[in-house]
């Protein structure tokens, strides 16, 4: 067997793709200081499905859908079959990336990055979960500084938003800080109950006049085969 050019490996003529190639996500490693972002493989989402079970919140419910409600092992399972049925979804007119975020390579939580005809609007959405023995140590906001550098920088997004419940005071300060600002809110139905959904609007100007504290160096890799997979690299509209 011989080493190719392009990660590929010939054995007997015959060109082996590599995982990248499949799925250029598993190839993209986002860095910031001692956090990595990378793409999601089986392996683990098993393991974030763990890292979920033993807990993320109290009893108030950050997300807009109860996954994170039930026992260890329903919790474990929900991750592991949402992260899973992306795989069927992403596209260049939809998708969500979804990164493992880990600090000093122990597995923390997600950051994800959504969007729909991203290639015309240049819009996306991001959000994130973190374990709760990780919270409220400044690492959400590395982890949105990364992904935020990754959606400005690396795919040319010119506006990313976010939303969080009212009574969410962490999330809501993190996007405070970052020169998020004020995009409406509603009231929607969270578990039998009324409560307010707030959304954040950071468009490129924004980003562009984050305070200094927020422009630390990003490195990212596997930035070209993704932005080709996603349709990036066309002219626009």
């Amino acid at each position: 067997m011989i080493e190719a050019q392009a990660g590929r490996r010939y054995d007997a003529g015959m060109p082996t793709l590599t995982d990248v190639d499949i799925w250029p996500l598993l190839g993209v490693r986002i860095s910031l200081s001692d956090l990595e972002l990378a793409g999601i493989d089986d392996r683990t989402a098993l393991d974030l499905g763990r890292l979920a079970a033993r807990g993320i919140h109290g009893m108030t419910l950050p997300f807009a859908t109860p996954w994170s409600r039930g026992s260890d092992l329903e919790v474990a399972r929900n991750l592991y079959r949402y992260h899973s049925g992306l795989r069927t979804t992403v596209r260049p007119e939809e998708w969500s990336l979804d990164f493992a975020a880990r600090l000093d390579h122990t597995l923390i939580g997600v950051q994800t990055l959504v969007a729909k005809d991203f290639p015309t609007t240049r819009t996306a959405e991001s959000m994130s979960w973190l374990g709760r023995d990780w919270q409220g140590r400044g690492i959400g906001t590395l982890q949105r500084v990364a992904i935020l550098t990754f959606a400005f920088e690396g795919l040319g997004a010119e506006v990313v938003t976010t939303s969080a419940w009212a009574d969410n005071a962490a999330s809501n300060a993190v996007t405070r800080k970052l020169g998020y600002r004020p995009n409406g809110e509603e009231v929607l139905e969270r578990e039998g109950r009324a409560a307010v959904l707030k959304h954040y609007r950071l468009d490129r100007t924004g980003w562009d006049r984050r305070p200094e504290e927020f422009r630390q160096v990003v490195q990212i890799e596997g930035l070209e085969p993704i932005r080709a997979w996603l349709g990036l690299d066309q002219p626009r509209p």
